[in-house]
């Protein structure tokens, strides 16, 4: 209770960056870059994170996709997967006999590049019509996409991942609406003894995980969802944090701590800081495990200006 009045108290003081007309760019990285805090990732990050590798086992960090899945349909509309060509279409007469009797099966799928377990790009969110950087949405937006900021630009990820794992035997899955804190992470950290540097990139178990594979259940948590507070963003953004995401639909509280925005905590860390964002991450079996740091390695699909993409992220510890 005194958290949330202090909160209410400062924020209603304090103007924040989208309101105070402070000067967000260019980036400290330069007119026109694109990559944000993955500017720091190089061969020392990756050295980095093959010193945490001990067992040589990996844990996939991605959920599974199918028909049905969670998702904000009135938004991203719904995936669709169909077999459209069965291995048993290729016999005679559609087409002509092989000694090998060959037969091939192919997929066909719809949906939006915000599936799933996804990477956010730069050309996501914006500040009045401000991408990261500056870049103007008027001026970059196309019907097949950006030509600047787009998921295309990312490249492939490879750096030390830490887990911070808020729940506890009590609380197998955190309240919805309960923002994590920055005092919450630094004691997690200091209590495992992990340290943090520029290029790490850092995920937040709440234990809603759990709940994909029920996506009735699942999709409750669109609208209200434990995940990074505002300040936490912050704190992220100080530490130069190359990608951060949680187990939740948008990785940050919903809603908002602050009245009257929308998602605050993606347009401080994608817009204003340069920081991507994993949404739907998986990392019940990480936390289960009590894996808090791992090599972990993330490539996107590259599809020229897409706003995101669904991945694969593997730990490697």
């Amino acid at each position: 209770m005194i958290n949330s009045i202090y909160f209410y108290v400062i924020g209603n003081l304090m103007s924040e960056w989208f309101e105070s007309g402070e000067a967000w760019y260019p980036s400290k990285w330069g007119e026109g870059d694109q990559l944000g805090t993955l500017n720091l990732l190089n061969e020392s990050r990756v050295m980095r994170a093959i010193k945490t590798v001990r067992k040589g086992k990996v844990i996939q960090l991605s959920h599974r996709i199918f028909n049905g899945m969670p998702g904000r349909y009135s938004a991203h509309g719904p995936f669709f997967h169909l077999l459209s060509q069965r291995v048993y279409d290729n016999r005679p007469p559609m087409r002509e006999p092989t000694k090998n009797k060959f037969g091939g099966a192919l997929c066909r799928l719809e949906m939006v590049d915000h599936l799933g377990t996804h990477l956010d790009s730069l050309n996501h969110i914006a500040f009045d019509n401000k991408f990261y950087n500056g870049f103007d949405a008027f001026q970059e937006s196309t019907t097949f996409g950006t030509y600047n900021l787009g998921i295309d630009g990312v490249p492939s990820i490879v750096t030390k991942g830490i887990l911070v794992d808020l729940t506890n035997e009590k609380e197998r899955i955190l309240s919805r609406g309960k923002p994590i804190t920055v005092d919450e992470t630094k004691k997690f950290l200091a209590d495992h003894n992990i340290s943090v540097e520029p290029g790490d990139a850092i995920f937040f178990h709440t234990g809603v995980s759990t709940l994909w594979e029920t996506p009735e259940i699942y999709n409750q948590y669109f609208d209200s969802s434990p995940g990074i507070g505002y300040d936490l963003s912050k704190w992220i953004a100080e530490n130069d944090i190359s990608v951060t995401g949680s187990d939740t639909p948008s990785t940050e509280v919903v809603p908002p701590e602050i009245k009257g925005t929308r998602l605050p905590v993606h347009q401080y860390l994608i817009t204003k800081s340069g920081v991507r964002m994993i949404d739907n991450i998986k990392l019940d079996e990480l936390a289960r495990e009590k894996i808090y740091e791992f090599m972990f390695i993330c490539a996107p699909l590259k599809i020229r200006g897409s706003t995101a993409s669904p991945v694969a992220p593997v730990a490697i510890f």
